[in-house]
């Protein structure tokens, strides 16, 4: 049977959920944040909420502003128009670690630790049932030549060759991913390198760097940022 012109309204005005039918719409963003272990690993971001085991402790807002594993709550939306990433530090700058019985400054090592793990790692943006809805090398996040050194001879002294302007986003144009209200989704990183015996096997370069970000409890931390529609 038919149903009326004002029954049909009654179940649109429905739609909005507990709250209303009206909506906002900002501009947003949502993030996670892996650790390092000593040996390299994958990962999947959006994985774990608020709460969460993490290292010790429990995830805070710092690391995820989820509150459902990977899930947007009920009645929220979100438009993913960019993907950013980036190491956070937690190199004591008054401290000096011993490597080989050499003082060294640490920081620009720590930098090519992430840049080598970048250089091996893919980044998937998959919702459930498909195999992924964005797919891109992480070397796309750095400069085409990024080479960080050091000088053991004077602490502190840092040689960069090969920068350039890069801030570690990438746009989604001209496709954009929608996600819905209570639809699982997940970032994985593959961190993969057909060269085992010279880059991932133990004490070589892609070991040594997850070892070495893993010494100085540095994280990545995978930002997704669009539109947000909520219902008010």
């Amino acid at each position: 049977m038919a149903i009326t012109k004002t029954a049909r309204n009654m179940i649109q005005l429905g739609a909005g959920g507990s709250y209303s039918n009206a909506r906002d719409a900002i501009k947003h963003q949502i993030w996670d944040t892996r650790y390092f272990g000593a040996t390299p690993s994958d990962n999947t971001f959006f994985s774990q909420p608020i709460g969460a085991q993490w290292r010790v402790g429990s995830k805070t807002k710092n690391e995820t502003n989820l509150q459902d594993s990977g899930k947007l709550p009920n009645g929220q939306t979100f438009l993913i128009t960019r993907i950013g990433i980036a190491l956070i530090s937690a190199y004591d700058v008054g401290s000096t670690y011993t490597q080989s019985a050499a003082p060294v400054a640490m920081a620009p090592l720590v930098a090519q630790a992430y840049v080598n793990i970048m250089q091996s790692s893919v980044f998937e943006i998959r919702i459930a049932g498909r195999e992924y809805d964005f797919q891109v090398h992480g070397r796309q996040f750095l400069p085409g030549l990024c080479i960080n050194g050091y000088s053991s001879a004077t602490a502190g002294s840092v040689a960069r060759v090969g920068d350039t302007i890069v801030n570690g986003w990438i746009k989604l144009e001209p496709s954009p991913i929608f996600l819905d209200e209570l639809v699982s989704f997940n970032v994985a990183q593959l961190v993969q390198n057909p060269d085992t015996t010279n880059i991932f096997a133990a004490n070589k370069p892609l070991n040594n760097s997850f070892g070495w970000l893993s010494t100085f409890y540095c994280t990545m931390q995978l930002t997704l940022e669009g539109f947000l529609t909520r219902a008010k």
